[in-house]
């Protein structure tokens, strides 16, 4: 048998096929008879990088974004995040991610809560960016780069499309110890043939050869650890109460565990081991074109 290529084994991994319909059921669960919700009332779906909700707002500070900027969202996933940028920031976001069916729920979110004029999704590879030039101000990637073999190449592409002054923040949960003590699934990748984790120094090169400067950089491992605990023990609390029977695994209204599969509880503990036992740990780099 023939080996997936990287891009297809990653899709393979996020893809689930009725995801639309999974997430449908679960806001419809949370809220009954409603046909158009608030950007704050999906997140508890659209947002599964470490830290959720709580970690977006924390990085978007740091964009120093004004009103009217344009925004690339590198690896968009279900738009959360773009969704929160344009509703506090009163900004324009376009959002790029490989994982087609991704780019189709994010529409359909961002149709539901009124905001499909300043935010785009597209379906495409974010180590081919097909932008102009200086065509944006801001960009950021919340846990991507794990899926990227070549970084330079991300990170070359990502500086060519930003305007002189632009800032580029990496939010990416990185190596700090030995690679072969991980254990799969994790919330990136099902196997190690399509996980690309590198450690912080390696992103440190990548960016700088790209021609960033790391002006800041933020270990949220302590952060991650607390948000996961509580992440695992709000859906503890929801299986001990929860009817058993066909479907009680969907019975939480809304859950980051709809947007991850049905081996989510696996994913989220291994990457908490992990976390815990200092392999691993979720890392911002705010970064400025030299």
């Amino acid at each position: 048998m023939t080996a997936q290529p990287p891009s297809n084994a990653v899709t393979h991994h996020y893809q689930q096929g009725d995801l639309h319909q999974r997430i449908d059921d679960a806001l419809d669960r949370l809220y009954p008879g409603r046909s158009s919700l608030t950007a704050d009332e999906l997140h508890g779906v659209d947002e599964f990088h470490i830290g959720g909700h709580a970690a977006t707002r924390q990085i978007t500070e740091h964009l120093r974004l004004r009103p009217g900027m344009r925004v690339l969202d590198v690896g968009s996933g279900l738009g959360g995040p773009a969704r929160h940028l344009v509703q506090q920031a009163d900004v324009d976001v376009t959002g790029v991610d490989l994982t087609a069916e991704y780019v189709a729920v994010a529409r359909r979110l961002t149709d539901r809560v009124g905001l499909a004029g300043r935010s785009r999704f597209m379906h495409g590879d974010v180590t081919e960016l097909a932008f102009p030039t200086g065509n944006f101000d801001r960009a950021w990637m919340l846990h991507v780069g794990m899926n990227v073999a070549d970084k330079s190449r991300l990170f070359n592409g990502i500086g060519r499309v930003l305007t002189v002054d632009g800032l580029f923040i990496v939010y990416d949960v990185m190596l700090l110890g030995d690679p072969s003590l991980l254990s799969y699934p994790l919330p990136w990748a099902s196997e190690p043939s399509h996980s690309f984790i590198a450690r912080p120094e390696q992103y440190r090169a990548s960016l700088s050869d790209a021609g960033f400067e790391i002006v800041a950089e933020h270990d949220r491992r302590s952060q991650g650890i607390r948000s996961l605990r509580g992440l695992r023990t709000a859906d503890a609390h929801h299986e001990g109460s929860a009817p058993q029977g066909p479907g009680a695994s969907d019975a939480r209204p809304a859950s980051v565990n709809v947007a991850m599969g049905a081996d989510a509880s696996a994913k989220i503990a291994n990457v908490l081991r992990h976390m815990e036992d200092g392999l691993l740990a979720p890392t911002e780099l705010v970064c400025r074109l030299r």
